[in-house]
């Protein structure tokens, strides 16, 4: 087991123990939010055929100011014969085009004339191809539509509904189960005795994986379960999951008990400690094919350690880059504190017309909740022995971007 390691070798060793889940078949609106598991492609033109893009007149090529009405054609009818000279053919927006057509004038700008308006009188200079969509004008066959590793966003949805696709292939989502440690922790739906205090980790870590695509599978409070009892518990929760997450007990104190927990399971540990703050407390370890990653009880260094060790392995389970987006931005505070490791700091990023800003959250301390009422969207990262931030400083940024909201 490596110790008090650097992040990006803590990730590489996680990430090493990570391959893509398998892809399962939903049907189209269940799947909305998932992880697109096969490239997609056209398997027709997009329009099938010449469309008109207006109510108008379909008219044929050569100069002529009047046109009579051959046919009318209602939705959903296809034209009876081609378009020959000096005649006209009434059609709906979306409807398919007569052979020969070369244009479609608006029915607004069409004058009528005889005495059922078979006849159509238009002036204005003829502009070929005006109002008209053609075939493969949107698509053509054999285009690639979607691309493995796409969010199936509304957008994406409808273009696959246009195609008859009603099932499609994603990948399954990664099952998250969290078991908090420590004798003073209870249930957050219990009221704690003086000396313990509410299961809050829990709650936040469950939310964020199921905000990054995970599926939740249990979220338990050890309590002051004996080791055999935290052992059993783990050890279920292993069963029910893809990946643990425990939180609390990763310091080297009197009550401690992550790293003993992790050990008597079976699991080989893969590093414990990283060279960070907040979060320098964090471990992970393998059992098996599941992942064990243990994070502080700390609020803010466990949502830390989340955002660097957690979210990677989740995107990585469902066929993703698994590192988030890095950039500089000009922040709008200071933070006077300087030196130390390398330090990482809960932040809201914007672009703007001047760029990229951030704005420094309040509360940074590891075991501060108060940054968690705002919508902490990126990480500040400071290299160590770092000097203080004056307001108005670049610094290095990185994005905590949802699942779906990456492109």
């Amino acid at each position: 087991m490596l110790e008090n390691v650097e992040l990006e070798k803590a990730q590489e060793l996680i990430l090493s123990e990570v391959a893509s889940l398998p892809d399962e078949s939903l049907p189209l609106l269940r799947a909305l939010g998932r992880v697109i598991s096969v490239d997609i492609f056209a398997d027709h033109d997009i329009p099938p055929y010449a469309q008109s893009a207006v109510d108008g007149y379909a008219i044929p090529a050569g100069g002529c100011s009047l046109y009579q009405v051959k046919e009318r054609l209602l939705p959903g009818e296809m034209p009876a014969s081609p378009l020959g000279p000096g005649h006209a053919a009434g059609v709906v927006t979306g409807g398919p085009l007569p052979d020969g057509a070369e244009a479609v004038i608006p029915q607004e700008a069409a004058g009528l004339s005889g005495e059922s308006g078979e006849f159509v009188t238009y002036y204005e200079e003829i502009v070929p191809g005006s109002n008209v969509k053609f075939p493969g004008e949107d698509f053509r066959k054999g285009d690639l539509l979607v691309r493995r590793g796409a969010c199936l966003r509304p957008g994406i949805a409808s273009v696959l509904a246009a195609y008859g696709r009603n099932e499609v292939a994603v990948f399954s989502r990664p099952r998250v189960a969290i078991l908090g440690l420590g004798p003073d922790i209870v249930s957050c739906h219990e009221t704690p005795a003086p000396g313990r205090m509410r299961d809050s980790n829990g709650v936040l870590l469950a939310a964020l994986a199921q905000r990054d695509g995970g599926q939740v599978t249990g979220v338990e409070a050890a309590g002051a379960g004996s080791s055999f009892q935290v052992n059993y518990s783990l050890q279920r929760l292993l069963q029910l999951s893809d990946i643990v997450l425990t939180t609390g007990g990763t310091a080297h104190g009197v009550r401690d008990q992550a790293v003993s927990i992790v050990r008597r399971s079976g699991a080989d540990l893969l590093f414990w400690g990283l060279r960070i703050k907040p979060g320098s407390h964090s471990g992970a370890a393998v059992c098996g094919h599941k992942l064990i990653v243990s994070l502080s009880g700390n609020p803010s260094a466990c949502a830390v350690g989340y955002y660097l060790l957690v979210a990677p392995v989740m995107r990585a389970l469902q066929g993703l880059d698994p590192y988030p987006q890095r950039l500089s931005a000009v922040s709008a505070d200071a933070f006077l504190k300087k030196g130390g490791p390398r330090r990482f700091l809960q932040a809201v990023a914007a672009c703007s017309q001047e760029g990229w800003g951030v704005k420094i959250l309040p509360g940074q301390k590891s075991s501060m909740m108060r940054p968690f009422l705002s919508d902490c969207n990126a990480l500040i990262d400071l290299p160590e022995g770092h000097p203080p931030i004056e307001k108005s400083a670049e610094v290095p940024v990185i994005l905590l971007n949802c699942l779906c909201a990456v492109g």
